[in-house]
């Protein structure tokens, strides 16, 4: 009778993950009123020369201050919400801000998300529709603000 000897553990044929970084901290990222002034700046001196370019800097911009601004809120109220992705963050926001703030927040997240990329069967976004999202974006920043003090 032979004896059968266990197998060796097979090597995985992927490296070990690194840790995810942090975000930078408050002090060296704009504040999401920083960002939707520089989203404003954009809107109001659109050229021929920034043709097809500031619609999705803009959009860019405005998405970039609604998830500092949720970073900022988790990082006030759940510091380890605050090290988690966007998406993460913006699934608790129901249970800790009112439920409409986190609609708002997932809407216009999502419209400036799809605003962002390049399609070449999609027109870019409109003036009047980065007007809309830049409204709701100064209406979430101004919802989560009072929660981050």
């Amino acid at each position: 009778m032979t004896a059968t000897r266990p197998a060796a553990p097979v090597p995985s044929p992927r490296p070990p993950r690194p840790a995810a970084a942090l975000p930078p901290s408050p002090s060296s990222v704009p504040a999401p009123e920083e960002l939707l002034a520089g989203a404003d700046r954009l809107l109001g001196t659109a050229t021929a020369s920034t043709t097809g370019v500031w619609p999705r800097a803009v959009a860019l911009l405005l998405r970039h201050a609604l998830e500092e601004a949720l970073r900022r809120y988790w990082h006030a109220r759940k510091p380890q919400l605050a090290h988690c992705p966007p998406h993460a963050q913006a699934l608790c926001l129901e249970s800790y801000a009112d439920p409409d703030t986190a609609r708002r927040w997932s809407a216009t997240w999502a419209g400036l998300s799809r605003a962002c990329h390049y399609h070449g069967y999609e027109l870019a976004p409109t003036q009047g529709e980065l007007r809309a999202w830049r409204d709701d974006v100064e209406r979430v920043i101004g919802a989560l603000a009072p929660r981050m003090r």
